[in-house]
């Protein structure tokens, strides 16, 4: 490893300490952070190295982030994903339970030099992309998180590593001039907007894919297809989050029994309602309570 670390970009905008048994390396031109990563969260920051974040299962993950519109947007993932974050892009993220976290930082001036032997010396920008499946970069990242657990990492292994997923980085997320190509990915706005103001609204009633699917006037195979384009969650994952969200809102608000609040959140059942809450959460609905009832005393 280099002398003159560089780990302090994993610090920026960390909200929470870093796990116990994470793990950094220094590379030429670049910087690796590993770790079983708890439910945690950085604040909005910027750097100026380009950061490649890559999530492996059970990783359910947050993002949000400032367009160049200065537009905010926000995004959530459950599964494997990798987003792409240029140097100085304001973000910020949040993991929502435990997960394999690696965090790439590669220097503006490496991806730079290899883009003009890759391009040829025509300009490019990388673009912004948040919570996206990559299988090439999945599976590079998890082959140095498998062999970082004994503690260390071979150089020469993580720079061939880092140099395949820059040459992925400047294939697959820049763009060059030329005319605008359309988006043609998920629902579009105004369907997604549509279908998940249906979903908040009625949280309680029978919300399967054929019920939804008929909100956007698509077959139910099609819509589960671009649904899951669009948020990253299957349906039936992302009614089950919403559902969980307002039972958390419920529990923290009042003392419903629980039968009352399975029924509002659209559980067939009460048991139904534990094993699904314990699933997301990481324990029973009684637990959750409890552990806020603690924390107001």
């Amino acid at each position: 490893m280099t002398q003159n670390s560089q780990k302090h970009l994993i610090l920026l905008g960390a909200d929470d300490p870093l796990p116990p048994g994470h793990f950094w390396f220094d590379g030429d031109g670049f910087g690796i952070y590993m770790a079983k990563q708890p439910r945690s969260s950085w604040k909005e920051h910027v750097h100026d190295w380009v950061q490649v974040t890559i999530g492996l299962e059970p990783a359910h993950m947050h993002a949000e982030w400032s367009n160049e519109a200065k537009l905010y947007q926000r995004k959530e993932y459950i599964g494997n994903a990798v987003s792409v974050i240029p140097a100085a892009v304001p973000h910020r993220t949040f993991w929502q339970r435990r997960a394999a976290l690696i965090h790439i930082y590669i220097h503006q001036e490496s991806l730079s030099q290899l883009g003009l032997e890759l391009l040829q010396g025509e300009s490019y920008k990388l673009q912004p992309t948040y919570l996206v499946r990559d299988l090439l970069i999945e599976e590079l990242a998890r082959s140095l998180y498998l062999q970082a657990e004994n503690g260390s990492l071979n150089e020469l292994v993580a720079k061939a590593a880092i140099t395949t997923i820059s040459a992925r980085l400047l294939s697959a997320y820049t763009s060059r001039p030329g005319p605008a190509l359309p988006f043609t990915g998920g629902l579009g706005p105004a369907r997604e907007h549509r279908v998940r103001k249906y979903i908040e609204k009625g949280l309680e009633r029978d919300l399967s894919i054929q019920s939804l699917a008929k909100v956007v006037d698509l077959s139910p195979q099609h819509f589960a297809v671009l649904f899951r384009e669009s948020t990253g969650f299957t349906p039936h994952q992302y009614v089950n989050h919403r559902r969980i969200t307002r039972s958390q809102e419920l529990l923290a608000s009042g003392n419903l029994p629980l039968v009352e609040i399975s029924l509002q959140c659209g559980f067939s059942s009460q048991s139904q309602f534990i094993t699904t809450f314990r699933k997301f959460v990481g324990m029973t609905p009684g637990k959750f309570r409890t552990s806020l009832d603690s924390t107001r005393i």
